[in-house]
């Protein structure tokens, strides 16, 4: 049997799913097919920041900062629950070779690009006064603090992936591309799932490559008849270290070398250190984190730190890869972070989007762009209009009743709840009134319960999707408590 849509979008990472959902929204029938776990690119190995590019001004990319900050502005409204404002600290170091009128009159110019702006404005601050003069060297006096957003990133994926849902698109994980070709009326592809091995045929007239890193190879792949474009793969590799940071605020350091790296919370009790810019060697499939890696991003932060950050402090790493748009001049790091949607028309007058370059904090103005580009070619179609929403999960609560209402579960516990899915977490809560009633408990307060409603409803088919990319509990559960869930995953 055939299903017949209006759009097939091959990729489930933030770009793919975005446009999933928006189109949707707009009635249109979309499936959505992904290899892997959703989100487990890219889009679960960012910086976990929402966020304008301070550092962009420097390269004078002032249009993608402008966009940027207008959409911050946005997703921190649409996804209250998981999207945060965070302070920035940026420390003035005696060697430091951004000149402090420079930085000023750099975060006044960020301050001012983003329109309807309601975080605080970027301001001087003395780090000599607790908590700051016993994290940072005694050299280090005073400096700037600026705000940006945080974010989880996978889970900001998966909350589009359900309001897609919600609107009847068809989001596939763990999918193997079978056959991918075309007629003069259609794309047609055939899938088969990893897990089950059933196999379904889509048809549309739309097909959108939101391949990330694979978008070139894709091309190559399946769409030899059309030119291609060059990416440029650039590796960005991050260190998760067991530290908290003074009052939970953000650092942004400069390297010696011109570059600047994040510091920034994490989950309680860790904190992130990223990231590096490599060209990406090798395959996609074995990413990974070097050695020289770690001693650069470490060596940089200890500029700055008192208590410095060490090997043994670090739990856990991982490498996301930046698809790029090649300009053939700059380095990495000075590469433009915007994106380019290219439209083209195979020879039997099928359309394809390919979606290329671009940043987390840009999704929803990406998908949007896309569906306005596709909109010329379909006149039928519904009209696309700039509208933000409300992610699932980001309905008002009020948390004190909620914490009330739910007084026997563990405090931590619940503010992981509140923290990972706002309002999505009363779906497996709301008719329990005992901690017995969510059943086992698999370790470091993940129930049953939890578990059951991210197998049913949020694409979790392994044990890694669930404490990856859905939660974070990879970074502290025990192998035996591990072991124990992948059984019941398995035995599901």
């Amino acid at each position: 049997m055939i299903e017949k849509k209006d759009i097939i979008i091959i990729g489930g990472g933030i770009n793919g799913i975005a446009i999933a959902g928006q189109a949707a929204r707009l009635g249109l029938k979309v499936v959505l097919i992904e290899q892997n776990d959703l989100a487990s690119g890219t889009s679960s190995k960012s910086t976990q920041l929402i966020h304008g590019g301070l550092r962009y001004l420097q390269q004078y990319y002032f249009s993608l900062v402008k966009k940027a900050l207008h959409e911050r502005s946005l997703l921190v409204k649409m996804a209250p629950h998981l999207i945060k404002p965070i302070p920035f600290i940026i420390p003035y170091y005696k060697k430091n070779a951004l000149k402090r009128c420079i930085l000023r009159m750099g975060l006044f110019i960020y301050d001012h690009l983003s329109s309807g702006n309601s975080l605080p404005k970027a301001k001087g601050i003395h780090l000599t006064i607790a908590p700051y003069q016993s994290f940072f060297k005694s050299a280090i006096k005073q400096g700037s603090v600026y705000s940006d957003a945080w974010t989880h990133d996978s889970r900001l994926v998966i909350e589009w992936a359900l309001l897609a849902r919600r609107y009847e698109a068809s989001i596939l994980s763990y999918q193997k591309i079978l056959a991918l070709g075309e007629n003069e009326e259609c794309w047609q592809v055939r899938v088969e799932d990893k897990f089950n091995q059933e196999c379904h045929t889509y048809e549309a007239n739309i097909l959108i490559n939101a391949t990330g890193p694979w978008a070139e190879g894709f091309q190559k792949q399946y769409l030899t008849d059309l030119p291609h474009t060059s990416l440029r793969l650039v590796k960005g590799s991050h260190l998760v270290l067991k530290r908290e940071l003074p009052d939970d605020h953000a650092y942004l350091l400069e390297c010696a070398d011109g570059r600047v790296i994040f510091l920034t919370p994490y989950e309680p009790g860790y904190c992130l250190l990223g990231t590096t810019e490599l060209e990406c060697q090798g395959s996609l499939e074995d990413i990974r984190v070097e050695p020289s890696e770690i001693e650069y991003l470490l060596a940089a932060a200890n500029v700055y730190l008192q208590t410095p950050l060490t090997v043994q402090d670090i739990v856990h790493t991982f490498s996301g890869v930046r698809p790029l748009l090649d300009d053939g001049v700059h380095t990495a790091h000075q590469l433009s972070r915007d994106y380019h949607l290219a439209l083209q028309q195979s020879k039997k007058g099928n359309t394809v989007l390919t979606v290329l370059g671009g940043k987390l904090t840009t999704h929803r103005r990406l998908a949007l762009e896309a569906l306005i580009l596709l909109e010329k070619t379909r006149p039928a179609w519904p009209a696309v209009k700039d509208e933000a929403t409300l992610l699932p999960g980001g309905e008002p609560l009020d948390e004190v009743g909620f914490r009330q209402r739910y007084s026997f579960i563990p405090k931590p516990v619940l503010s992981r709840y509140l923290r990972c899915y706002g309002t999505l977490c009363l779906l497996w809560l709301r008719e329990k009134m005992t901690l017995s009633e969510l059943g086992i408990d698999f370790g470091l307060g993940l129930y049953q319960a939890e578990v059951d409603y991210l197998l049913t409803q949020e694409w979790v088919k392994c044990a890694d999707d669930l404490l990856w990319r859905r939660t974070r509990l990879g970074l502290c559960l025990d192998e035996i408590d591990l072991g124990r869930l992948a059984e019941y995953i398995r035995n599901r």
